[in-house]
């Protein structure tokens, strides 16, 4: 254990922070106030108590953070400002999450917070960063003041759960984005304070619906910044003349009562060509189309119910955009919901495949970039190719992809998406390849179908197809920067990597998680060098990486070279490098890798597939050169690759990491592990 205060006010310690793994109290106050701890933060599971701000104004922590299966209560400011600017993952058996806990910490990604937690704290969330839908569970009894104030990000309709009486003041106030708000028969007020009112400024807000008759007291400045005007507050049919003269909810100008009608997805977009989009809309009455473009045609004008339908845009000449609406209504009613839909001028059309470099040696290895998440309008700005482009720069901008990179075929595709960005759990969005983050951290298609989909898409391209796919790499930008990159591994060699746009800074930039998951994973099949935990690998306990059993499957595989499970020179993959005098105070046999400190040994002090640094070591270069020699139908020759073998000096420099081997920096878990998956099945394609 480490007890109450500790450690508290320690400024001077600069370290990072590593427990052991079998810790279980972490008191109150323990290491309160030293920012000079940097690094992730690694929780052992051990863990069954937390102290209030055990952690507070540690802001030298960073990266994603997980809390232990064993705590069910985060206690008042425990990680209250600390620098944390990756995920955050609460378990569901977390019930309390204490005033402060996470304030100014400034997490990103979807918030999933845990279906059994009760009370919400004031300022618990306050200051961060989080983005997509916030779903609140069922069992939520208590929002405090401040609770998400200041997540502009956050989107959707809120539902309050049946059981909470109050919304504490300012709880949602500046959360920009989120679109409505639906309000229980249990709720009596609505509050503010001297800061802000329960949503103020959340300017986004179009929609709010109250399930009681009786209205809830709402003080002056509960929704300022709320238009009054743009749209009708849904009422029991009963309850519309208190509505009406009722404090606060009078300064509404329209009340009427709660009908369903609504559309999954409300926006659609294409760029020029006839393309055809699906969609439901959800009614409890007969419906009619009251309003649509003569441009778009719609697979049915009238119905009743839940509809599952589609729209079709059609050809567009080039020179302009444009842009319309379709309004469906319920039958008798005035209630109506909204599509909006744009058209957008571009010179390639939906799903065209681009030829971005033809191999000039060999018989031709393809790479395949494609994008998700990127609009019609994404498109036609332009987004799209940049960055593909970029993230094709960045793959041959190190050794030696850069001294091979005749032997390769590049290509892309107009994929587009619906809509823009990636979904998540409680975040639906309309992406082309379905492309979500599955545990609120690991980014990926629904299920196995929709990675299939996109082997398939691939064979688009005009060199290949389903028999050669199995060495085509194909490279998936997601149009986020919340993620970090992932890449799925079939036993057959197919294999997709997950490159979002990362905007950390050096080495885990962009350009750091295409070399890592696209070149490394992706491409070689590399496995990871980088250090989670200080354990022995066959002894350690953790679920969230690989140990001795995985290590030994994908080296039985021809994969993972740069890692050993042996450190006797005549055992480990690298052992005839060792021998020469180019590699001399390069390669040797370092303790540490796979995820673990002890029993797994790597060949140099630092790579890329530890940090992210723009340095493969020497044994990752040699099966990168293996590789391309392989696909392009050449026979490897060792002399030849050490000809042209350039040892980048960054291997020797300042940039090797300076904080150690155990832990990043700056953003802790960047990357998952590869996921293994057995085989896809056979797919149609004309090529």
């Amino acid at each position: 254990a480490y007890w109450d205060g500790v450690f508290t006010h320690c400024t001077g310690l600069c370290c990072e922070l590593v427990f052991p793994e079998n810790i279980e109290i972490i008191g109150m106050g323990a290491f309160y106030n030293c920012p000079g701890l940097y690094g992730q933060l690694h929780l052992p599971e051990s863990l069954t108590a937390i102290g209030a701000d055990a952690f507070g104004g540690c802001t030298g922590l960073t990266g994603s953070l997980k809390i232990p299966q064993a705590i069910s209560t985060i206690h008042e400011g425990t990680f209250d400002n600390c620098g944390f600017n990756g995920t955050l993952s609460l378990h569901n058996g977390i019930t309390v999450i204490g005033a402060n806990a996470f304030k100014n910490s400034r997490f990103k990604g979807e918030l999933n917070l845990p279906t059994e937690l009760e009370v919400i704290s004031d300022e618990c969330f306050l200051n961060c960063d989080f983005a997509g839908k916030l779903v609140l569970p069922k069992t939520i009894r208590t929002i405090g003041s401040h609770a998400f104030e200041n997540n502009g990000r956050l989107t959707g309709l809120i539902e309050i759960p049946e059981g909470v009486i109050s919304i504490g003041a300012g709880a949602f106030a500046k959360c920009y984005n989120i679109e409505g708000v639906i309000f229980p028969e249990s709720l009596e007020s609505i509050k503010q304070d001297n800061g802000s009112g329960a949503f103020e400024d959340c300017f986004g807000i179009n929609r709010i619906v109250c399930k009681g008759e009786e209205p809830p007291y709402i003080q002056s400045r509960a929704f300022n910044g709320v238009s009054k005007d743009n749209f009708t507050v849904e009422v029991p049919e009963n309850a519309i003349v208190r509505y009406q003269t009722a404090t606060g909810w009078k300064d509404f100008n329209r009340h009427s009562a709660y009908r369903n009608l609504s559309l999954v997805p409300r926006t659609s977009s294409a760029l020029n060509s006839k393309v055809s989009r699906d969609f439901v809309l959800y009614a409890d009455d007969e419906w009619e189309v009251e309003e649509c473009p003569e441009w778009i045609v719609l697979s049915q004008t009238s119905g009743r119910g839940k509809t599952s339908m589609s729209l079709t845009f059609s050809q567009m000449p080039s020179g302009e955009n444009r842009e319309g609406k379709v309004i469906f209504k319920l039958k008798d009613s005035d209630y109506k919901v909204t599509m909006t839909l744009a058209q957008y001028d571009y010179k390639y059309a939906e799903d065209e495949t681009l030829t971005l470099q033809s191999a000039s040696e060999g018989i031709g290895i393809n790479l395949v970039f494609l994008g998700d998440g990127y609009s019609a309008k994404d498109i036609s700005e332009g987004k799209l190719l940049k960055d593909v482009n970029e993230a094709v720069d960045h793959f041959f901008n190190i050794e030696p992809y850069c001294t091979y990179r005749k032997y390769f075929n590049v290509y892309t595709g107009i994929s587009v998406s619906a809509e823009s960005g990636v979904g998540s759990v409680n975040t639906i969005v309309d992406n082309r390849f379905n492309t979500i983050a599955k545990d609120g951290v690991t980014l990926g298609g629904r299920n196995e179908n929709d990675l299939r989909e996109i082997l398939k898409y691939a064979c688009n391209a005009p060199t290949v197809n389903e028999e050669n796919i199995c060495q085509t790499l194909v490279v998936m930008i997601p149009n986020t920067s919340d993620y970090g990159g992932v890449t799925y591994l079939y036993d057959d060699g197919s294999a997709i990597s997950y490159c979002p746009k990362s905007d950390y800074v050096y080495p885990f930039d962009l350009r750091g998680v295409i070399q890592h998951e696209a070149g490394g994973h992706g491409f070689v099949k590399l496995g990871d060098e980088c250090i989670y935990h200080n354990a022995f690998i066959d002894a350690c306990g953790c679920s969230c990486c690989g140990h001795t059993a995985e290590l030994a499957a994908a080296r039985a595989k021809g994969w993972y070279e740069n890692l050993s499970l042996s450190a006797k020179p005549n055992e480990v993959p690298w052992s005839h490098l060792l021998e020469y005098d180019k590699y001399k105070g390069l390669v040797d046999i370092y303790e540490g890798g796979f995820m673990h400190s002890r029993g797994v040994y790597r060949s140099e002090s630092n790579s890329c597939m530890n940090n992210d640094i723009p340095y493969y070591n020497t044994i990752s270069r040699e099966s990168i050169v293996r590789r391309i020699k392989a696909y392009a139908g050449e026979e490897y020759n060792f002399e030849d690759f050490m000809a042209k073998d350039i040892v980048n000096s960054i291997s020797k420099s300042a940039a090797v990491r300076k904080f150690g081997n155990s832990i990043y920096p700056e953003i802790g878990d960047a990357h998952h592990g590869p996921v293994f998956m057995k085989k896809h099945s056979k797919f149609d394609t004309e090529n």
